[in-house]
């Protein structure tokens, strides 16, 4: 959220639509690719030898060798509408689309040896958990554990997405394919929370299957089966990249009648992440005064003026290209490392500030509240999360501008800062190191301005390092892959200047910018600040 000050911030973006390819990350990546029979695969299950593989137009259960990709057998399918298989290690259970019904078949004759209804208006994937099986209801938006019985449901748990497909079976997780926004969730199956998710390795995921530790994605447009690595030694995974210009300008009015003086303008400078690369040096114009670095390491240009009279204008620009990435961290909670695992030169991270007041008892009983007994990093994390997304709703002005954490949780409505002030502040109080990054914002494809900016926290997750968590933006709330999306994405809209732990010697509490003045009489100076952004191929020549 933008804090309003007595000066101008001009910034100029130019931008090119993605065209080139973004790295890939080794986490999701397809490393072998299988061509079922059909043009038209749907469902799949492993049954300890060969994938089977649905397809909706031949009606046929193809059994595909894992190693060599050859069909070993092909099955009848009972029904016209195949949308769900799962081999409990007796039956291959088969659920249609069109008929409702959920088949058991001999894998030896193709007779289907049981009959159960599913009880859905709009049946989709199956999965078997050991005991029972798991349905995908698509109407209904739910995911259903049914007994193998008689069909009926003994508990259900949301969909993550509004569009699944197909689902899967895997040491306690649920995994479910969608369509609509091409992604691969882990679901914890007693709450529905996504715990993991992956960017699908082809443009519309259908099925899903593991053979032992390998996980097998079929793609119905692509008609392909591929396996998908779960290394994540490089869990970051950028795409969508696109090259933007931009100017980040201070400009100071004084409309008197008296003087301004001490006018000191300090402009955050930023550099390489994980979603940004900096194709350009940056360059300021006038030569500020000097370059400095705060007790964060971030690093500022300094413009200093002594004196502005009245009916005076200074203006001071910083200029860059950067190319930024759609950027998604892929983090499997297990692999996480332990509070004892947080290195000992993060400690000032886990120190108290001027907006988070840590030890108030407001922030102390939320805290207790929100995390109990939870001493894994990321479950601290995702139930301050969970906790912040319940308690507080998203307000641009709140009242009093930027409140500090216990006034935001007490009053129950925050800007993107004050989201950041309190989850910051729980986390430190948890245990957990906690910052925040600060950024200037496309809001447009084409040339337009951005007068708001944004911040948002991040935590800093052992064997992972600092994530991204942003519970305060705009995206996906109503299903739990839209919410936990809502960690460990930073969309290609953004660069990041800042990343402070608060309270710094120049920027204060702000971010992007920040400038003091004193004045000798009455003073007038304008305020008002925006940004505005172009792209790339309509910025006039020179």
């Amino acid at each position: 959220m933008k804090k309003r000050t007595v000066f101008s911030l001009l910034l100029a973006f130019w931008i090119v639509a993605p065209g080139c390819s973004g790295l890939e990350a080794v986490v999701g990546k397809a490393d072998r690719s299988l061509t079922p029979p059909g043009d038209h695969p749907t469902a799949m299950a492993f049954d300890g030898e060969l994938i089977w593989v649905a397809d909706s137009i031949t009606f046929k259960l193809y059994g595909l060798d894992p190693v060599d990709g050859v069909q070993r057998k092909t099955l009848n399918a009972p029904g016209y509408d195949p949308r769900g298989l799962a081999w409990d290690g007796e039956v291959l259970w088969y659920v249609d689309g069109r008929e409702g019904w959920i088949y058991g078949l001999d894998m030896e004759s193709g007779v289907a040896r049981m009959l159960l209804e599913s009880n859905s208006a709009d049946p989709g994937g199956l999965a078997f958990d050991g005991e029972f099986l798991w349905l995908l209801d698509r109407k209904a938006g739910r995911i259903l554990r049914i007994n193998r019985r008689d069909g009926m449901m003994h508990e259900n748990i949301p969909a993550p997405a509004a569009h699944c497909n197909d689902l899967a079976w895997k040491d306690g997780y649920l995994w479910v394919t969608a369509g609509d926004d091409d992604m691969l969730y882990r679901v914890d199956p007693a709450s529905g929370d996504v715990v993991t998710w992956i960017p699908a390795p082809g443009p519309y995921a259908w099925g899903i299957c593991f053979s032992g530790d390998d996980l097998w994605v079929g793609d119905y447009q692509q008609a392909r089966v591929r396996r998908v690595t779960l290394n994540d030694d490089a869990f970051v995974h950028r795409s969508r990249p696109r090259e933007v210009d931009w100017v980040v300008a201070v400009d100071f009015r004084n409309f008197g009648p008296g003087t301004v003086e001490a006018l000191d303008a300090c402009m955050a400078i930023p550099h390489d992440r994980d979603n940004q690369v900096l194709l350009t040096r940056t360059a300021f114009s006038p030569t500020p005064s000097e370059m400095v670095t705060d007790q964060w390491k971030q690093s500022f240009a300094r413009f200093r003026v002594e004196s502005v009279a009245a009916g005076e204008r200074q203006l001071a620009e910083m200029r860059v290209r950067a190319r930024l990435f759609h950027t998604e961290y892929i983090i499997f909670p297990e692999r996480v490392g332990s509070l004892a695992e947080i290195p000992a030169d993060l400690k000032p991270y886990l120190a108290d500030g001027f907006k988070y007041d840590i030890t108030h008892p407001v922030i102390r009983k939320a805290t207790v509240e929100a995390v109990g007994k939870e001493t894994r990093p990321y479950w601290i994390m995702r139930r301050i999360f969970n906790y912040i997304l319940e308690k507080i709703d998203y307000k641009l002005k709140p009242l009093g501008g930027w409140n500090p954490a216990p006034t935001v949780l007490k009053r129950g409505t925050g800007s993107c800062s004050e989201y950041s002030f309190v989850f910051i502040a729980m986390c430190r109080a948890a245990g957990l190191p906690a910052r925040y990054v600060g950024s200037v914002v496309v809001r447009s494809e084409d040339r337009g301005r951005d007068e708001v900016w944004h911040r948002w926290p991040e935590v800093f997750l052992p064997r992972y390092g600092w994530v991204p968590v942003d519970p305060s933006a705009e995206g996906n709330r109503e299903t739990p892959g839209g919410i936990a999306r809502l960690i460990g994405t930073v969309g290609n809209r953004y660069l990041i200047t800042t990343e402070g732990g608060g309270d710094s010697e120049f920027l204060d509490t702000y971010y992007n910018f920040k400038v003091t003045w004193q004045t000798r009489g009455k003073c007038r100076v304008e305020s008002h600040t925006w940004g505005e952004y172009t792209p790339v191929s309509e910025v006039p020549a020179r």
